[in-house]
């Protein structure tokens, strides 16, 4: 109860502290204004009831290799479905159509009957794992979303992401029984050329076709985007690389549109070339907390999203391990505090504070209510 006390406190000089404060000045150029707009934004689908799992999730668990990587792909398929199928209009439920059966073929190696989407074994040399690294696997998942028209109750369109791998994790197993595992970088030529991308591309028009021809599904709009993967360990999501939509009656592949959005890790020196200014910032923030809070030595990490090259999204998180009630309550207090050195008056930002892997508390920044909101969790 004592800490709830606290809390309410805690939130309102908050407020005031958030309403003081200008923040960034805003731009003034109409360009500016239309892109601020957009984040502040939010268009969320209403998930039609009673809900039901993704027929093919089981696949998704196995085939993708983290739960960053599942996670965005989801939130980032909705995110970009809402272009194409109007969340006042359509609910969303989780995909009914695309099978184990149909995934797993196309997940497959790629047979003389040209069944199976990824890359055949041309030769083999009797050396199992340099040929799975020769001919790496790429198609590792095709996730699916459907659009429900709230008032017809039915399919009107679907979405479609497929996911790729940038590094194959290698798991097989010789003609003895014995397991050889490695990882290979899909894309190993040193060009401006994204192979992964490319044949991501290659593919699509065959998984079009194939969904075109199964009389089981529907036709609807489709709309399709292309998903890398960021490699097994990494701190941040990968990313989509590439959209396109194909319109009911259609069941050919006309054009795409790149998709340029991506994640940093901080610190990091890809970061750093790329914002430099925002780095600075993320570093006085920083330094700020931790000399606050020198006795728990806490760890400060982010990822920061920018899209067409402007940030648009800042996640941090601030390791303290073995905080107690009144450290947390003074550390929500500081990082609110120290939030100004980095806030944007437009750009969403949270903060979490993790004690051994468990979130105990969290502070938010909401560009819409123009406040910060903390919490003990």
């Amino acid at each position: 109860m004592k800490k709830r006390k606290c809390l309410f406190s805690l939130i309102a000089s908050i407020g005031l502290l958030a309403s003081c404060s200008s923040g960034e000045v805003e731009p003034d150029t109409t360009n500016e204004k239309m892109y601020i707009s957009s984040i502040q934004k939010k268009e969320a689908y209403e998930i039609q009831q009673p809900a039901k799992s993704n027929i093919a999730r089981g696949l998704m668990v196995n085939n993708m290799n983290n739960a960053l990587n599942i996670n965005e792909i989801e939130r980032g398929l909705m995110d970009l479905s809402v272009n194409h199928f109007a969340t006042e209009k359509h609910y969303l439920q989780e995909g009914q159509y695309l099978d184990e059966q149909m995934i797993k073929q196309w997940l497959g190696r790629k047979t003389e009957e040209g069944i199976g989407l990824n890359p055949a074994i041309e030769t083999r040399t009797g050396d199992v794992l340099e040929d799975e690294k020769k001919y790496p696997l790429i198609l590792s998942h095709v996730v699916e979303h459907n659009f429900i028209h709230k008032e017809s109750n039915k399919l009107e369109g679907m979405s479609i992401a497929i996911s790729l791998n940038e590094f194959y994790d290698i798991r097989v197993s010789d003609d003895k029984g014995l397991i050889y595992t490695g990882q290979v970088k899909v894309d190993q030529n040193d060009d401006d050329s994204n192979d992964v991308k490319n044949y991501g591309k290659k593919i699509a028009g065959k998984i079009i076709q194939d969904i075109r021809n199964n009389k089981k599904i529907p036709e609807v709009p489709i709309y399709l985007t292309l998903y890398q993967e960021s490699n097994i360990n990494d701190i941040i999501p990968g990313l989509f690389l590439a959209e396109t939509f194909i319109a009911k009656g259609e069941n050919t592949i006309a054009k795409w549109s790149e998709i340029d959005k991506k994640y940093y890790s901080f610190p990091s020196e890809a970061l750093y070339s790329l914002d430099q200014n925002m780095y600075n910032k993320l570093l006085i923030f920083k330094e700020d907390i931790q000399a606050g809070f020198k006795h728990l030595n806490p760890k400060i990490i982010g990822r920061l999203r920018y899209e067409e090259g402007k940030l648009t999204d800042i996640k941090m998180e601030v390791h303290a391990p073995l905080i107690n009630d009144t450290e947390l309550v003074g550390l929500l207090q500081l990082i609110s505090t120290n939030l100004n050195t980095i806030l944007f008056e437009y750009i969403p930002i949270t903060v979490r504070i993790i004690d051994q892997k468990k979130d105990v508390g969290i502070v938010l920044w909401e560009p819409t209510e123009k406040q910060i909101f903390a919490n003990p969790i």
